[in-house]
């Protein structure tokens, strides 16, 4: 199999560099890493990596600066960022800064690898708890945000209507929710579950709480 063309790790641990390197570093012709951000978007303005993989904390500015830049100047690069913590606020200014992905350190390394093996296919990969927080900051009026879920694009009233039909709400309901006709929600309703593959509203609710969309206590 031919390698990757190269990765670039922005962290200021060294051990953990080191073990992404034993974890992927095989997959690229190239392995860069930087200690800070300054560094690491000179790396990437010198190499234009095909993978970066960005801290959110780093000595001398956060992840979502960095990401900015390297966005900016290196607009082929899959980015994705990662934290010890799950922070909401992190994790909303990363996804605003561009990353592709997103997941916790704390997470093992089937999730960590799955993640790169989407961002290298051309998929976006948030984790459960990312995905939440970018779903809960979402509104129905920003219809042009697309979010991936289960390698399926959804918009923004997609995934509102999607909660709405958990919640087991009319399709009056929701048309007075999301400001929209019945007959417009019954065709999104339609539509929805023929992506998903869903025949009824269990299957919906289903998909839902599998993929994060919305959590058992909501229902």
């Amino acid at each position: 199999m031919t390698p990757h063309q190269s990765l670039l790790v922005i962290d200021d641990h060294n051990m953990v560099v080191n073990g992404i390197k034993l974890l992927i570093g095989d997959q690229f012709a190239h392995f860069y890493h930087a200690n800070d951000g300054g560094a690491g978007i000179q790396l990437a303005l010198k190499h234009h990596p095909q993978l970066v993989i960005v801290d959110y904390m780093l000595p001398d500015m956060t992840g979502e600066a960095v990401t900015r830049e390297v966005r900016y100047h290196c607009p082929g690069a899959r980015i994705l960022g990662y934290s010890f913590n799950i922070n909401a606020a992190s994790i909303l200014k990363m996804f605003g800064a561009g990353v592709n992905g997103y997941v916790i350190k704390s997470e093992n390394d089937d999730e960590f690898t799955k993640a790169v093996g989407y961002l290298l296919e051309g998929k976006d990969y948030f984790c459960k708890e990312a995905r939440n927080h970018i779903i809960n900051r979402i509104s129905p009026e920003e219809d042009h945000t697309r979010l991936m879920v289960a390698n399926t694009e959804f918009s923004a009233k997609e995934i509102e209507i999607i909660r709405l039909i958990c919640k087991q709400k009319t399709a009056r309901e929701i048309a007075q929710t999301v400001y929209l006709s019945e007959r417009t929600v019954e065709q999104y309703r339609s539509n929805i579950s023929k992506r998903i593959g869903a025949k009824n509203m269990a299957g919906v609710i289903k998909f839902a709480l599998q993929y994060g969309v919305i959590d058992l206590e909501d229902l």
